[in-house]
């Protein structure tokens, strides 16, 4: 068992969980997450609750608009759709962070029928598209609204969420964050504003 994997099932603050993970390197968070499975990720996501986040801290303001930012993403759904993903973000202006989802292993076979994922990142205080009343100002990953085309020119083109084949996936779906640590941040799905029981993690790459 990993050494965080431990802290977190021993109960550990969200203060300590933090202060593990910000003394890792970037392969070290990655592998620290890839370790938690199933409900493990649960336990990260009420662990952290109240912890929040803001835009800036996926897409950092030191970076250029128009520079994409990836966060490496681990999920908590079974295979074969289970395991590592990636979530590139950009900031196309100011206060508005496009991204899409890059999912790796055999899930990816599939992108082709799903389309990529498109969201738009949206702030603490904004309200929510799924009727949501108590997500308490939660930054939100919001598959509702996406880009016309795509923001960078070597992403791939959006699907429409609301198309048949990608609404199966992405339609009608916002993901609920919170901050873990300086580049780890978790999440839950929601699907028309109730839980999917799936929740994830994502590492934010760090520049050098």
């Amino acid at each position: 068992m990993s050494q965080f994997k431990k802290l977190l099932l021993q109960g550990a603050s969200p203060e300590q969980l933090a202060d593990h993970l910000d003394g890792l390197s970037h392969n070290g968070r990655l592998e620290a997450i890839e370790a938690l499975q199933g409900n493990t990720m649960s336990v990260l996501y009420e662990r952290a609750a109240g912890q929040h986040t803001d835009i800036e801290f996926f897409v950092p303001e030191e970076i250029p608009d128009g520079q994409p930012v990836v966060h490496h993403g681990v999920n908590s759904l079974p295979w074969p759709v289970g395991g590592t993903f990636r979530k590139p973000m950009v900031r196309a202006a100011p206060g508005l962070v496009y991204g899409y989802n890059a999912n790796d292993g055999i899930v990816s076979l599939v992108g082709w029928f799903t389309g990529p994922g498109y969201f738009t990142l949206r702030a603490r205080g904004t309200e929510s598209p799924d009727g949501r009343s108590d997500f308490d100002g939660q930054v939100f990953v919001n598959y509702y609204e996406q880009p016309g085309e795509r923001p960078v020119q070597h992403w791939p083109d959006p699907k429409p969420s609301m198309n048949w084949s990608a609404s199966l996936v992405f339609g009608d779906m916002c993901d609920y964050m919170w901050r873990v640590s300086k580049h780890v941040s978790v999440g839950a799905a929601f699907k028309r504003g109730k839980p999917m029981g799936a929740w994830f993690a994502l590492i934010r790459q760090q520049e050098s």
